[in-house]
Parts: structure tokens; C-alpha cells; sequence
């Protein structure tokens, strides 16, 4: 009897998509994990979110008053604006954490059927969801720690005392070996915890809308499988489970636009101010031939048009799927259908016809469109602050 290879997939679980954003937020004190200490969660919340969240942007901002030249004045803007946007990023999943535990429930829900139906295809999509989203999770984690490991190796060929980045500290550290290297500490740890914050921060939106754009395509499967009974009560059933299932998923699209919205105009905003710092600053170094500066930029360059373009085409791509699943209800073998059966389903045309969108501030699509539109602004901005210069 020949061998045969059966390909176990594990248990599905799509809110696996944002587990490890979940463990940054458990350590950082934000949410409390499952079974811990309350004090000792507490206790380290408060400690990390003063001496890193509070106190770490402060010596940035305060810098910006110590600044000598416009160059130096570029090279802190863009990691201020950036630190100060993360924090805020941070602080929205804080006031948002109820809604990140009911966005939770309705994926058990939605995991369940999808177990109870066990249709290949369907699961197949799911998990390629939760692959794609733990994904972006590390990519962004590898742009942090090559801007990291960057921005040490500088500190370290440097033929001066000189920071990991521009802050400025009411101690003497010029002068006096010892504080040096405490400030060098502190910055280290405090990059490392930024880093851990940003990468989740950046990547949970772009996650979410993952998830929800792989419970688009698995309702969609489902729904192009109607009327495949010869009882037609039976599709009947069947239909008024899938529109249970578009119930949650439209519950699910309202949760995420309410945390999304904020963060993502605010995302938008200020990445195009970076981006001009970041170019400014970029140039500044060309002329100095400072060659680790001028990677540095171009990396920080890189991430924060990242951060736009791979939002972005999530949300395009979740626009795209909805359009799918209105075209399977249109498509589904409902003509030969109970009287009831047509009725329902045209009452879900009528709401599946209107695209699955999120819009950062409530105003703008997040598409690539849109992206397409910030670059184009971004660069109009940057001509005018160029011929400035």
C-alpha cells in the first residue's frame, strides 16, 4: 500500500495574526496578560511608560531648542515627529483596548464556523491571512533593528562622543565618562522599547485589515458554494448563515475603522513631514560626505514611506475582496431558490453593494490611491522647503 502524505494544518485561531502585538502591548503594561499579577503589571506599566513613552520624547522636543543649524534642526524633527507620532499610536491602543477584545470575540465566532465547515479552501485563506499579517510583524521588526544596529555602529566609529540620537540631558555627559555611558544605556534601552512599540504600532493596523480581508475571502468561498442542495430549505439555512457571518464581519469593519481612523491620519500627516525632514536632512549630509548619516536617512526615508504604502494596500486589497463577495451573492445559484431565499439575499445585495473601506479621520479611503496622492503631495512640499534651503 503506497504512503501517503496528509498535510496537517493547525488549529485555526486568526487572532494568532496579532499575537505578537499583543505580547509588546502585554509587556509595555498597556493590557494585562491572562492569569498575571495585577501589581506587578501595573507597577511595570508605569515604569516602562514614564521613563521610555513620557520621558523619551521630552529629550527630543527638548533639543529642538538647542539646535544650532537647520540641518540639526532636520535630523531631530524627523525622529521627534516620529517618536512623538509612535507614542500617540500607543496611546490609542490604550483607549482602545476594549474594542481590541470585542474585535477578539467576533473572531472566535468567526474561526468557529469556519472549524464547524471545514471546507479546505476557506481554511487555507485564513491561514495564508495569519501568515501574512505575522509577516508584516517581523518586517517591520527588521527595519527597527537595522536602524538600531545603525545607529550604534555610528556611536561606536565616531571620533567623538556623540549619542544615539539627538537629546539633549540636564547631566554633563561630555565631560564625564560615567554619565556617558549611563545616557548610552538609557538610550539603548529606550530605543529597544521604542522599537518594540513601533513595530507593533505600525503593523497591527495593516493586520487587522488583513484578518479581515481573509474572513471576506472565506465567506466568499461559502457563498459561492449556494444552492448546491437539492432541498432548497436546506439553502435556505445555509444563506441566512452566510448573512450571519456578514453580520460580524460588518461589526468587525466598524471596530477597526474606529481605532484605525485616528492613528491613520494622523500616520498620514505626519509621515509626510518626515519624509520632508528626512529628504532635508538627507541633502544636508550629502554635502558633509557623512556617509553613515546619510544610510541612516535613507532607511529612515524608507520605513516611514513603508508605514503609508503597506496600510494602504491593505485597505485596498479589503476594498478589492468586498467587491469579490458582492459578486459571489450576484453569482451564487439562487434563481431556482425559495421565494424567502431571493428576498434575503437581495436585502444583502443591497448592503454588500456599498465597498468595505477604511478611512483615516473618517475622510480619506486608505487605497492606493490615496497613497499615490500623499507621495505627490509630499514632493510639492518638499520643492518648495528645497528651494528654501
Amino acid at each position: 500500500m503506497p504512503y501517503i502524505e496528509v498535510k496537517i494544518r493547525p488549529m485555526l485561531d486568526t487572532h494568532k495574526a496579532v499575537e505578537y502585538h499583543w505580547r509588546v502591548w502585554e509587556l509595555t503594561g498597556i493590557v494585562q496578560t491572562p492569569g498575571s499579577n495585577r501589581i506587578w503589571n501595573l507597577v511595570r506599566g508605569i515604569l516602562i511608560n514614564t521613563l521610555i513613552t513620557l520621558l523619551f520624547p521630552l529629550t527630543l522636543v527638548a533639543n529642538l531648542f538647542f539646535t544650532k543649524n537647520l540641518q540639526q534642526v532636520c535630523e531631530n524633527l524627523s525622529i521627534t515627529i516620529t517618536d512623538i507620532l509612535a507614542n500617540l499610536k500607543f496611546l490609542n491602543v490604550y483607549v482602545m483596548r476594549d474594542e481590541l477584545n470585542e474585535i477578539r470575540d467576533l473572531l472566535m465566532l468567526l474561526d468557529k464556523r469556519a472549524r464547524d465547515i471545514g471546507d479546505l479552501d476557506e481554511l487555507e485563506a485564513l491561514h495564508d491571512a495569519v501568515k501574512i499579517s505575522r509577516t508584516s510583524f517581523r518586517i517591520f521588526g527588521g527595519i527597527f533593528i537595522f536602524g538600531t544596529t545603525l545607529s550604534c555602529f555610528r556611536v561606536a566609529i565616531a571620533t567623538e562622543r556623540v549619542l544615539l540620537y539627538p537629546a539633549w540631558f540636564w547631566f554633563d555627559w561630555e565631560c564625564s565618562i560615567v554619565t556617558y555611558i549611563i545616557i548610552l544605556v538609557y538610550q539603548l534601552f529606550g530605543l529597544t522599547v521604542q522599537a518594540l512599540q513601533d513595530c507593533a504600532n505600525d503593523s497591527y493596523p495593516p493586520a487587522y485589515l488583513c484578518i479581515l480581508t481573509g474572513h471576506m475571502r472565506a465567506l466568499e468561498f461559502r457563498v459561492r458554494r449556494l444552492g448546491q442542495h437539492t432541498e432548497k430549505e436546506l439553502n435556505y439555512i445555509e444563506l441566512n448563515d452566510c448573512i450571519d457571518d456578514y453580520i460580524y464581519i460588518l461589526e468587525l469593519h466598524a471596530i477597526i475603522q474606529k481605532i484605525l481612523s485616528v492613528p491613520s491620519m494622523a500616520q498620514f500627516v505626519c509621515s509626510a513631514a518626515v519624509q520632508c525632514a528626512v529628504g532635508l536632512n538627507f541633502l544636508y549630509n550629502a554635502d558633509s560626505n557623512d556617509l553613515s548619516a546619510m544610510v541612516l536617512s535613507m532607511v529612515f526615508f524608507m520605513a516611514v514611506t513603508l508605514e503609508v504604502l503597506i496600510i494602504c494596500y491593505f485597505g485596498d486589497r479589503m476594498r478589492t475582496q468586498s467587491e469579490a463577495l458582492l459578486n459571489a451573492f450576484y453569482f451564487c445559484d439562487w434563481f431556482d431558490q425559495l421565494p424567502k431565499f431571493k428576498q434575503n439575499l437581495i436585502i444583502c445585495l443591497q448592503r454588500a453593494q456599498q465597498p468595505s473601506l477604511i478611512y483615516a479621520g473618517n475622510y480619506i479611503p486608505l487605497t492606493l490611491e490615496s497613497f499615490v496622492k500623499i507621495i505627490r503631495s509630499t514632493y510639492s512640499v518638499f520643492t518648495v522647503l528645497l528651494r528654501a534651503k
